[in-house]
């Protein structure tokens, strides 16, 4: 087993506070420092002291928002650090969802040449995605994701109790993400999540996280740096990233998973055009899905704007953009290259609604 596979095990879902209360002793830490945003920091935090037992430690609080994922917020936390004398032997911990995981991994990927990092995400989206796989990224003006660093965490340490302390909206943002692992699994399980509804269940849920972590662990142990097979996982994020980079640019609210629902419904239908899907296999999968999108409507005026976003995209090759498609639910097809008129008409598409 591989140094990365070693690392990407270290999901701590089962009896997780007295694991990781089992690598900080071991690790022997010189310092232990919290980054959280300003909701973890009222409602996760006193939970997680009580948890982990930790007494001493710093703590560098960020405003929540996609829009404060960027250099800037990390320039604060670097100094913050430094103000703090950590050295090598430090341990960073970040409390959150996505947005904190994306920043602190890479923010601590990068000081002092790199320092450890523990995950505990509180959200569904870090849960199931974010927080697994050993990606970390900040955006650069409004595009999405465009500095980052391929590093897995010294551990991720998942409780579900912190899904108690989301609302709806937050919860639906997440699923997100487990619709798309069930869509690009073989053999999908899409037909089962499908056939659920929403709101799921405590057991539900929980069996479907589960699914998730599986699926993404396995992929990324398989092609960690995104060479082939971790580029299924990136089905629906061309389209809603570029989707999402536009709304930043216009500073309007969007959520990744709201985005990533309007990406998938549109590179489905991309899809079922290239390969001959049947047609109700494309209006369930619009129908169930379009509950997660927010209501965004996508105006024809911003179509300009969002294909040159594509342009933009961070996993392009020579200069063209490459999608990661579905052949059919659980079988994926990789670099696919789609012309313009497919994508407007994919956005089209997702307009008649």
């Amino acid at each position: 087993m591989s140094t990365i596979q070693k690392q990407s095990s270290l999901i701590l879902s089962l009896a997780p506070w007295e694991k990781l209360n089992d690598i900080i002793n071991n690790e022997s830490y010189s310092s232990i420092n919290i980054i959280l945003d300003e909701n973890t920091e009222t409602h996760c935090l006193p939970y997680f002291l009580e948890k982990s037992k930790i007494l001493v430690y710093s703590k560098f609080t960020i405003q929540s928002g996609e829009k404060n994922k960027t250099l800037a917020t990390c320039e604060a936390l670097w100094n913050h650090w430094l103000s703090q004398q950590i050295d090598r032997k430090a341990l960073i911990i970040c409390l959150g969802g996505g947005i904190i995981c994306d920043v602190g991994g890479f923010a601590a990927s990068v000081i002092l040449r790199g320092v450890d990092c523990v995950y505990v995400p509180t959200s569904l989206m870090a849960m199931a995605d974010a927080a697994i796989g050993g990606k970390t990224a900040i955006n650069l003006n409004h595009f999405k994701n465009q500095i980052g660093s391929f590093i897995p965490p010294k551990a991720v340490v998942i409780d579900q109790i912190f899904l108690k302390t989301l609302p709806e909206r937050h919860l639906r943002n997440g699923f997100v993400e487990i619709i798309k692992h069930s869509l690009i699994q073989s053999p999908p399980y899409w037909q089962d999540i499908k056939e659920l509804g929403w709101p799921l269940d405590v057991p539900n849920l929980q069996d479907y996280l589960k699914k998730s972590i599986r699926t993404k662990t396995h992929i990324v142990e398989q092609d960690f740096y995104e060479h082939g097979i971790r580029k299924s996982l990136n089905f629906g994020h061309t389209i809603g990233h570029a989707i999402e980079s536009y709304y930043l640019s216009i500073e309007h609210d969007i959520l990744h998973g709201e985005a990533i629902a309007i990406g998938i419904i549109c590179e489905s239908y991309i899809s079922a055009a290239m390969f001959n899907w049947k047609p109700y296999i494309l209006e369930q999968l619009k129908t169930f899905l379009l509950p997660f999108t927010g209501g965004i409507k996508i105006s024809e005026s911003w179509y300009p704007e969002i294909f040159k976003n594509l342009q933009a995209d961070k996993k392009k090759l020579n200069q063209i953009t490459r999608f990661s498609l579905l052949e059919a639910p659980g079988l994926v097809k990789l670099d696919q290259l789609v012309p313009e008129t497919l994508v407007l008409k994919s956005l089209d598409y997702y307009n008649l609604n």
